[in-house]
C-alpha cells in the first residue's frame, strides 16, 4: 500500500479541479457574488450579515461563507439537506480520526501533530483538499507506519476519554444550531452569526483538549497512561463513538433516498422527486458537464458538496487501508486480503466509507494493543516464576542482618 502516500495528495490536488475549478465554471460562485452585491440571503429577501468581528478580512470570509452555507441549513432543498446530514457524519468522524492521530505518542510535536492547522484549511478550503492532504503528510512523517507498536499509537487515556463529550460541545451542538427553522425559533440574522460561529470547530476541538490535558493529566498516574488495557478500553470509546457518528448519518440518508426511489408513493411527489438516490448522490462530471451552469446556489452548492463528501471520505479510507495492512505485514507477516475486501465492500456500502474507515483503524490498534498485552502477561508470569525459584533468606537470618 506504498502507493497510498502519493494516491492522497493527488485526490486533494484533484479536489482543486472538481469543486474550485467546477464551482467557478458552472457560475456558483458568481451567484454567490451576485447575492452578496445585493446584499441578500441566496433565494430570499432577507438582508446578507456583513459584519461580524469588525476585522474586514475575517468579515468578508465569514460574508461569503455565510452565503454559501445559508441554503445548505434553509431546508429550501430536501436533496442538499439529506446530503448536509450524510456530510455532517462522515466529516466529523473522520475528525476524530484526525485529532487522535494528532494526540499519538509518535507523532508528537511533528506537523501531524497540529490538528488546528489542517482544521482551518479543511473549512476555508474543503474537507476534500485538507484531510487527504493531512494524511498524506502522516503516511510520509509518522514512524508508525514503518513501526507500529502500541507505545507509537498510544494517546493520553484523559484526552481519548474527553473527545466523544468534546466532539458534542464543539461540532455536533452549533452544527445543530444552524438547522433550527427561522424565523420561529432563529431570526434570518442569529442563523447566520450561528452560521458564522460554528466555522472554526475544529479549532475549538483543539483548544478544549488541549486545555482538559494540561488541567487533568497531572492527576493521571504514568503507569495508567501507559498501560495498554487502560488505552484498548479508552480507544474502544473514542472508535465505537466516531463509528456511530458516521454510520448513523450514512445509513439515514441511504435509507431515506432509497425508500423515496423505490417507494415514491411514501411521499409527496415534490419530495419523491428531490429524495431520489440519484438526486441525492448523483455526481455530476465536471468532465461531462463543462458547459453546465447552475441556476440557484443551492444546486451549486449541492454540486461542491457532494465532490467533498466523495474525495474526502475516499482519502480517509484509502489511508486507513493502508494503515491496516502495514499493521498486519510488521506484526502478523502476512494480510488477509480476502477477508479486508469483503469487510470493505460490506462496511462501506451498509455503514459508509468512513465508518469503514473508522473499523480499520479500530482493528489496527486493538491488534496492537493486544500484543503489547499479550507480552505484559508474558513478563508478569516471568518475573513470578523467578521469584518463585530463588532461594528464601531465612527469617532468623533477615532479623541477624537487621540487628548489625
Amino acid at each position: 500500500m506504498g502507493l497510498v502516500k502519493y494516491i492522497l495528495p493527488a485526490l486533494s490536488a484533484f479536489a482543486v479541479y472538481a469543486i474550485w475549478s467546477f464551482s467557478r465554471d458552472n457560475g456558483l460562485f458568481e451567484l454567490i457574488d451576485k447575492s452578496i452585491l445585493a446584499k441578500t440571503l441566496p433565494g430570499t429577501k432577507e438582508p446578507l450579515r456583513t459584519i461580524y468581528s469588525g476585522v474586514e478580512a475575517i468579515d468578508n470570509m465569514l460574508t461569503i461563507l455565510g452565503a454559501f452555507f445559508w441554503t445548505v441549513f434553509d431546508g429550501s432543498n430536501p436533496s442538499l439537506t439529506l446530503q448536509a446530514i450524510n456530510f455532517s457524519g462522515s466529516f466529523g468522524a473522520a475528525w476524530v480520526l484526525v485529532v487522535v492521530e494528532s494526540w499519538r505518542k509518535a507523532n508528537s510535536w511533528s506537523i501531524i501533530s497540529f490538528s488546528s492547522i489542517d482544521g482551518a484549511l479543511a473549512q476555508l478550503a474543503t474537507y476534500a483538499f485538507a484531510t487527504p492532504l493531512y494524511f498524506s503528510f502522516q503516511s510520509w512523517l509518522s514512524p508508525i507506519v514503518e513501526a507500529p507498536s502500541a507505545q507509537a499509537i498510544a494517546v493520553p487515556p484523559v484526552v481519548l476519554n474527553a473527545i466523544p463529550l468534546v466532539f458534542l460541545i464543539a461540532y455536533q451542538v452549533p452544527s445543530l444550531s444552524m438547522i433550527l427553522p427561522t424565523p420561529d425559533i432563529l431570526s434570518y440574522d442569529l442563523k447566520q452569526v450561528a452560521v458564522a460561529a460554528w466555522q472554526p470547530w475544529p479549532i475549538y476541538v483543539s483548544i478544549l483538549l488541549t486545555a482538559i490535558y494540561v488541567v487533568l493529566s497531572p492527576f493521571t498516574s504514568k503507569e495508567k497512561a501507559n498501560s495498554p488495557v487502560v488505552l484498548r478500553r479508552a480507544f474502544r470509546r473514542v472508535y465505537f463513538f466516531a463509528f456511530s457518528l458516521a454510520s448513523i448519518s450514512y445509513v439515514a440518508s441511504v435509507a431515506v433516498s432509497v425508500a423515496a426511489t423505490i417507494l415514491p408513493v411514501l411521499f409527496t411527489e415534490k419530495y419523491a422527486k428531490a429524495l431520489h438516490h440519484s438526486a441525492v448522490f448523483g455526481l455530476t462530471f465536471p468532465w461531462k458537464s463543462s458547459t453546465l451552469r447552475v441556476q440557484s446556489v443551492t444546486e451549486g452548492v449541492h454540486i461542491f458538496l457532494q465532490w467533498d463528501w466523495v474525495i474526502g471520505s475516499v482519502g480517509v479510507l484509502l489511508w486507513a487501508i493502508s494503515m491496516y495492512v502495514s499493521a498486519h505485514k510488521k506484526v502478523l507477516g502476512r494480510v488477509g486480503w480476502v477477508s479486508l475486501g469483503l469487510k470493505l465492500v460490506n462496511l462501506a456500502l451498509l455503514a459508509g466509507p468512513v465508518a469503514a474507515a473508522v473499523e480499520l483503524i479500530w482493528e489496527r490498534d486493538e491488534l496492537l494493543l493486544d500484543v503489547a498485552i499479550k507480552e505484559e502477561v508474558i513478563k508478569e508470569a516471568t518475573q513470578k516464576a523467578l521469584d518463585s525459584d530463588s532461594p528464601a533468606i531465612p527469617e532468623k537470618a533477615k532479623g541477624r542482618k537487621g540487628k548489625n
